[in-house]
């Protein structure tokens, strides 16, 4: 192929794929925008405006007179799932994001050849639109009907062997435990950013994903789905402010002035106790059953879907008390994660959840 004709192609290639950019960052940008997370929406309008800046020295006519759809063998070459967007709106992010990443990779490989010094700009937004991705698609399943499915949620330390502890992770998993809370107030802050991103990469965030406890720092740093923060912590309305409305918050509480303000404050969920004597974390007092009876009337009350979590010392051999108060949902830390079989000890105690 003569050297025109190389350029030629490399016209179409770029014209074609900046065109596939652009419409995927369109997409992406409405779809933060509707759903009112303000900091991905500027971000992917950020992209578009950085991308048509470090392309607008290449041949535009040039790329013009390329143009030629009706010869593109690639319009007749649709798949079925090309034409399915019957799984919602997460599908359509799935589908833009991919349609955007890889129109980058080819705009940056293609201008290396035909206008070298866009590459490297072009290389940038790539890196960070894999980040941003990353975050919308987690925002988007960001809603309550996954708390619908995670009864049963788990504080885990970073104790043991990384290996061990995916191990473990996985075995709850797969025995229905829904949330995992990465709460470790002894291990540096390397070994909790190790665990966690190891923790991220080995669960499947449709059935199971992680918290980071305090850690409004490395929360942010990471893709964990949110944190969550005590009463002595940074405030729930600070926490979404640094993080992002992309990432969910959880508020412990132990009294019912504190579920109301959680109410109020419009935190994700709240954790309620501490119901009984702990083996993980000492309590001069305690809430006890009857705080549950009250949160629940509480929430009942305000007409909250606010998904509240009984904490504090429950166990299988407990667990029907805390069910009687009308609880649903359970965070436990030793009778699963300090279980012999943390895969049986879950599973134990989400037969009396379903």
């Amino acid at each position: 192929m003569s050297e025109t004709s190389q350029r030629t192609v490399a016209l179409r290639i770029l014209d074609a794929n900046r065109n596939r950019v652009l419409e995927g960052l369109r997409t992406l940008e409405d779809l933060a925008r509707f759903h009112s997370f303000p900091e991905l929406q500027a971000a992917y309008k950020g992209y578009r405006h950085t991308l048509l800046e470090a392309s607008s020295g290449w041949d535009s006519n040039g790329m013009l007179a390329a143009r030629n759809a009706d010869e593109d063998v690639g319009r007749t070459q649709k798949t079925a799932a090309e034409r399915d967007r019957s799984n919602g709106l997460e599908a359509i992010a799935a589908t833009a994001s991919g349609r955007v990443e890889q129109g980058l990779r080819v705009l940056e490989e293609t201008a290396k050849f035909a206008f070298p010094s866009s590459s490297g700009a072009i290389e940038s937004i790539r890196y960070r639109v894999y980040d941003t991705n990353a975050k919308l698609r987690l925002a988007l399943a960001h809603d309550a009907s996954f708390f619908g499915q995670a009864k049963l949620y788990v504080l885990v330390d970073c104790q043991l062997p990384l290996r061990q502890f995916l191990d473990r992770l996985r075995e709850m998993s797969a025995a229905g435990v829904g949330l995992i809370q990465i709460r470790d107030k002894q291990s540096s802050s390397e070994t909790l950013l190790a665990y966690s991103r190891s923790a991220l990469d080995a669960l499947d965030d449709r059935r199971t994903r992680v918290i980071m406890n305090d850690r409004v720092d490395l929360a942010q740093i990471t893709n964990v789905w949110g944190v969550h923060v005590g009463q002595e912590d940074i405030p729930p309305r600070d926490a979404v402010a640094l993080l992002g409305s992309h990432k969910i918050v959880g508020w412990s509480t132990h009294d019912v002035d504190q579920v109301r303000k959680a109410i109020e404050q419009r935190v994700d969920y709240i954790g309620c106790g501490p119901t009984f004597p702990s083996h993980t974390k000492s309590f001069h007092e305690f809430a006890g059953t009857g705080f549950l009876r009250e949160a629940q009337a509480m929430l009942m009350e305000n007409n909250a879907a606010l998904p509240a979590y009984a904490i504090g010392g429950i166990h299988s051999g407990n667990l029907q008390e805390v069910l009687e108060t009308g609880f649903t949902r359970v965070a436990v830390s030793s009778a699963v994660w300090g279980a012999e079989n943390p895969g049986k000890a879950a599973e134990r105690i989400r037969r009396f959840l379903d």
